[in-house]
């Protein structure tokens, strides 16, 4: 389990207790798990899965899906957290991956991807003391691997599963009717977009992620939905997972669950012609793997397979900057799916709820990320390859000082290598002599300061 060394705006900060994770400027106030919950898959080693959040009468809640159902937990004073309840879903036990959560006029809606499953949906109103399922049915699907709520128009659109995309009306928050199959009730849907993974819907906008990479569709009329833009070919591509829309609805944010493939940003203000502007990587592995991102103003949260939650400023989506991290899941990366799941950010106390497949719940602090001031302008120097067997470049990116202090600060805390340089040209910085790990390299300039996480391999 790694320990780190915290860089606070370019600054050696002090080392984490010893029990903690690797982390940035993320604070850990409580992790929930339940020993007793069925493994789903021997490949996976899965508990756990999506999770949600939800806020009324002053307390807040966390909802998380496992093999066995829904738990609901009371989150108002994260060190006193408080199991209120658990409803088991229709179908549970080792066959379960998949369940998805999301909420609506003081209802719960919940859905699971294996088995004869159904759509559950729960009524809040009984909370803190408990929820009461008040919709329990396969009637209008089994299964669904993904749910979105247009909380404005009352609808819910559901994702693969028994009825692959579908929209229903929920303006009885318990009382859900259909309102199209999209491959029954167009002709043209699954010849263009086929199969949808998942999709972040605003105001009858739709945005999929489908077997054909991304589509912008009208939904006004769900039975005549109007193509509004595409964007089916971008570099490093991968398969499209999931994705979300900036507040300002100017950037869309969106993750292909691939191992490698970065977490890309999107210029939506022309929906005619999307274009990706920028992405980022943690880059920590070459297995690294991003799985749901969701936009809170311009702040992108996001759960990543292997390197849990980390968060990403976008208010330049041609520069997003890293503003703290905290990893769920000591175990190694590697070519599987392990790891944080989902991520909840939209809890009035600005708290964040993340889920891991392993560890179950989190509930974080993230005052000291979203506390830095971003920086507006691009960094002096670039810091790369990310991924080295023996060697990474820094390179400076304008006019800088010509005087470079370098450090490499080891996952221990300890400081490895220092490293005085002057002149204004390119850094060839040997690591070879350094044991395979996770790494800080620091550069201090004088007037800036600029790191980057740095993993190194035994690997040529």
């Amino acid at each position: 389990m790694l320990k780190q060394a915290l860089l606070g705006l370019g600054v050696l900060a002090t080392m984490l207790p010893a029990d903690a994770q690797d982390s940035l400027n993320v604070h850990k106030l409580f992790n929930w798990q339940d020993a007793s919950l069925p493994i789903g898959t021997s490949e996976l080693q899965n508990k756990y899965n999506e999770v949600w959040g939800y806020a009324a009468n002053g307390r807040e809640y966390a909802f998380i899906g496992s093999t066995w159902g829904i738990h609901i937990l009371d989150v108002t004073d994260p060190t006193a957290t408080v199991l209120v309840d658990q409803v088991q879903g229709r179908y549970s036990g080792p066959g379960v991956i998949h369940r998805d959560l999301k909420t609506h006029a003081g209802h719960l809606y919940a859905v699971c991807d294996q088995g004869p499953s159904s759509l559950q949906i729960m009524d809040l109103s009984h909370l803190p003391d408990s929820v009461h399922v008040v919709y329990d049915s396969n009637a209008l699907l089994a299964r669904a691997h993904n749910i979105q709520v247009d909380t404005i128009n009352a609808r819910l659109y559901t994702c693969g599963g028994s009825n692959q995309f579908s929209v229903y009306s929920i303006a009885d928050p318990a009382a859900p009717v259909l309102l199209a199959n999209l491959e029954v009730d167009v002709p043209w849907w699954n010849a263009l977009i086929g199969y949808v993974h998942d999709c972040h819907v605003r105001d009858n906008i739709v945005w999929t992620n489908d077997a054909n990479a991304m589509h912008v569709v009208d939904f006004t009329d769900p039975l005549e939905p109007v193509v509004l833009g595409a964007l089916t070919s971008y570099a490093d591509q991968g398969y499209n997972h999931s994705g979300w829309l900036n507040d300002e609805g100017t950037t869309y944010v969106m993750a292909d669950e691939t191992h490698g493939s970065p977490l890309k940003f999107i210029d939506v203000t022309d929906i005619g012609d999307l274009d990706v502007t920028s992405s980022v990587s943690t880059g920590t592995s070459s297995f690294a793997i991003v799985h749901n991102p969701f936009f809170k103003g311009n702040v992108a949260h996001v759960a990543y397979y292997h390197d849990g939650y980390w968060l990403w400023d976008a208010t330049d989506p041609m520069d997003p900057q890293v503003l703290g991290y905290y990893d769920t899941n000591p175990a190694p990366s590697a070519d599987n799916y392990r790891g944080a799941w989902g991520v909840y950010p939209y809890l009035p106390s600005g708290r964040v709820l993340v889920s891991d497949m392993q560890t179950g719940l989190w509930v974080f602090d993230i005052d000291q990320s979203t506390a830095l001031e971003p920086d507006k302008s691009r960094p002096h120097h670039r810091i790369a390859l990310t991924v080295t067997s023996d060697h990474v470049v820094i390179t400076p990116l304008s006019p800088t000082p010509a005087t470079l202090h370098i450090q490499v600060v080891a996952s221990n805390g300890q400081t490895v290598r220092t490293l005085d340089r002057t002149g204004s040209g390119t850094v060839v910085l040997d690591l070879s002599p350094l044991a395979t790990g996770l790494y800080i390299v620091a550069v201090n300039d004088g007037s800036s300061h600029h790191h980057q996480r740095i993993l190194k391999t035994d690997r040529p």
